[in-house]
C-alpha cells in the first residue's frame, strides 16, 4: 500500500485528509478479517469413510474435533480401521480449502479471498503423501496408510521464511 501525498512538501489539510483515508481503509480491512477469522474458526466439515464405520469432523486447521463409529465397528479389524479413519480424515481436510474460499470471498475482495485459499491450499496440499487406501499417490507412487513409522505424516514441509516475513513465519493475513 502505498502512502497518501506528498507528505514532506504537501498542503496540510490535505496530508491530514490523505492520512485520515488511509487509516480508513487500514481499520475497514481489519474489521473484515476480524470477520473472516470469526468465520473460519466455526468451520466444522464432516466426512464419513468409504465402509461407513467412521465419520469424522475437522475444524479449519485440520484438527479433529469428532469422530463417530457405528455398529460396524464390531466386525472391523483394527488396521482396516485406520485406514478408514485416515481415509475419511483426508476427505474432510480436502474439503477446507474450498469451504474457507467460500468464506473469504464473501467477507474479502477478489485478491484478498485469493490469497487466503492459496494459504489453505498449501497449508493442506500433501502429494508426497501416500493414499491410504493403498492406490496411487497424487505423485503416482503406491500408497499403503500411514508412514513406515505407523503414524501419519506430519503434513507438508514448511517453506523457507521470505525477507518480508518479520517473525519468520508467513501467517494467512500477509499483505501482498
Amino acid at each position: 500500500m502505498t502512502v497518501p501525498g506528498d507528505l514532506i512538501g504537501g498542503d496540510p489539510a490535505e496530508v491530514e485528509r490523505g492520512l485520515d483515508a488511509w487509516v480508513a481503509t487500514f481499520e475497514h480491512k481489519a474489521e473484515r478479517y476480524q470477520q473472516l477469522q470469526q468465520r473460519v474458526e466455526g468451520v466444522r466439515i464432516s466426512a464419513t469413510s468409504p465402509s461407513g464405520v467412521v465419520t469424522v469432523t475437522v475444524d479449519a486447521d485440520g484438527a479433529l474435533v469428532d469422530a463417530r463409529f457405528t455398529d460396524q465397528l464390531a466386525r472391523t479389524t483394527p488396521d482396516d480401521l485406520g485406514r478408514q479413519l485416515l481415509i475419511a480424515l483426508n476427505d474432510a481436510k480436502a474439503q477446507i480449502t474450498s469451504r474457507v474460499r467460500e468464506i473469504a470471498g464473501d467477507t474479502l475482495d477478489e485478491d484478498g479471498a485469493a490469497r487466503i485459499a492459496g494459504y489453505y491450499a498449501q497449508k493442506f496440499a500433501a502429494p508426497d503423501e501416500p493414499d491410504p487406501r493403498g492406490g496411487p499417490s497424487s505423485t503416482g507412487r503406491q500408497g499403503t496408510g500411514p508412514s513406515s513409522t505407523g503414524r501419519p505424516s506430519a503434513g507438508p514441509a514448511r517453506r523457507e521464511p521470505t525477507d518480508h516475513d518479520e517473525f519468520g513465519d508467513d501467517t494467512v493475513f500477509d499483505e501482498s
